[in-house]
């Protein structure tokens, strides 16, 4: 054999199949990387097959803080592992979804929240309530209990007639009056300071200054009156009404002066204003002039002023439930509402229940936005004071619930107790006090929830 013949003894010769073959091959290459690339591209930038739905979604993200932080995150019942609040989840199809917050030695938040496609869902500051139980703070029979208007200490009366202090800082009781030569003794009031409060046995008056308990209660000579009132701007000042009109007194010098020459049912003085209710109708005078002007016509038996310093009025009578919010500017404006007590959160909102309901009403919008309608009967409700929470008390137990209006509002049990009531909270917000029976003995307790 020649060694040309050897040189080309193994080519073999193209057939019309391989090259059928390569194009395919190379035409399949083409295909999928058409269609990958795409697709990774369409990936990396969020976007996701939606079996549920059939089609290709963008993606939504979520993100989720809680006070306090370091919460495990549940996403429709599965632990978002190795990630806790604050979180930032990404690339979630848009559906709804079942939130959860979970931490030891708190109780769990849930909320069902919508995922939309191309933004992002957002659930900051999730506020997670202690799992505590409440703490004996002392064993009174209390009778009535009122708290100050800067929240920061109540005054009681008890079963034997001792008015007492309590600091809710410093957890310290002072017996600041013994009123065992008073027969049937109330509280009435706080002055706006939240220094003095004013106290009622059958006709007589005591002008009682909580601070310094050490003095001696000031005195009021009783001159028959249907209603005394403190000063909106002054506690070393009162407004008290019979039948000869209205007297502004002096706890100073005790002197007393007839400011208001004429029988009137209930009134309310504001700045050089006093606004007043005389058969049926509501009257605003300057207090130097002797020109009323009407303000609404209304039907309440024995209602009375709440004295409160904020720019609309309310008259109520809490025994029959009625209550009325008078706009002064605003003539033939007055709302009436079903309410056995409300709590104020500013200048503008508050909020009243009766039995069954929890009503927000915010005084610039016409109308107030119902809370929540409870079958099983609402005995106290209050602000939380941020706010963003409702306390109140419904079958012996306490509850908060949230003011977030998407999906269903949580209502979260935070104690069951026995004969539960004078429900308050310190100004800081953590801590709720209340009176309870325990052992056929009632204690005053307090409830750390935050």
């Amino acid at each position: 054999m020649s060694k040309t013949d050897s040189k080309y003894k193994n080519i073999k010769l193209t057939t019309a199949e391989n090259i059928i073959f390569r194009r395919l091959v190379y035409i399949s290459f083409i295909t999928v990387f058409l269609i990958v690339v795409p697709l990774v591209l369409l990936y990396t930038q969020g976007y996701r097959y939606n079996f549920k739905r059939g089609k290709v979604q963008k993606t939504g993200i979520f993100i989720v803080s809680s006070i306090p932080k370091k919460a495990d995150v549940y996403l429709n019942g599965k632990l978002i592992i190795g990630d806790q609040t604050p979180s930032r989840i990404e690339k979630l199809l848009p559906a709804d979804y079942e939130i959860k917050l979970t931490k030891d030695g708190y109780h769990d938040w849930t909320k069902k929240l919508q995922i939309y496609e191309n933004s992002t869902t957002f659930a900051e500051d999730v506020i997670l309530w202690k799992n505590n139980l409440p703490i004996q703070i002392a064993e009174h029979n209390i009778i009535s209990w009122l708290t100050s208007p800067d929240n920061k200490k109540s005054t009681f009366l008890t079963s034997d007639r001792n008015i007492i202090s309590f600091n809710f800082d410093n957890k310290e009781t002072h017996t600041i009056y013994q009123a065992n030569e008073y027969a049937n003794p109330q509280i009435l009031e706080w002055s706006n300071t939240s220094k003095k409060i004013l106290i009622k046995s059958n006709n007589n008056y005591l002008a009682i200054d909580t601070e310094r308990y050490y003095l001696q209660p000031v005195k009021i000579s009783n001159d028959n009156y249907q209603s005394i009132k403190w000063s909106l701007n002054n506690d070393n000042s009162l407004y008290a009404l019979n039948a000869s009109g209205v007297w502004k007194i002096d706890l100073f010098t005790g002197d007393k002066k007839l400011i208001f020459n004429k029988s009137i049912s209930d009134f309310i003085i504001n700045n050089d204003f006093i606004y007043y209710y005389y058969k049926d109708i509501i009257y605003k005078q300057k207090i130097s002039d002797t020109n009323p002007e009407i303000i609404d016509g209304v039907k309440c038996q024995d209602c009375k002023f709440l004295n409160h310093d904020f720019s609309k009025l309310i008259l109520a009578n809490i025994k029959s439930q009625e209550f009325f919010i008078i706009d002064p500017e605003l003539k033939n404006k007055t709302i009436k509402r079903e309410a056995k007590n409300f709590s104020w959160l500013n200048q503008n909102t508050l909020l009243f229940y009766n039995d069954w309901e929890i009503w927000i009403y915010n005084l610039e919008k016409k109308e107030p936005e119902l809370i929540t309608r409870i079958g099983s009967g609402i005995t106290e409700a209050l602000w939380h004071h941020e706010g963003r929470h409702i306390i109140f008390t419904s079958e012996d137990s306490i509850k908060i619930i949230e003011l977030d209006n998407r999906e269903l509002r949580n209502i979260i049990e935070l104690f069951k107790g026995k004969n539960i009531s004078h429900l308050t909270i310190n100004n800081k917000g953590d801590n709720i006090y209340f009176t309870t029976i325990i052992q056929d003995h009632e204690y005053t307790m307090e409830l750390n929830i935050k």
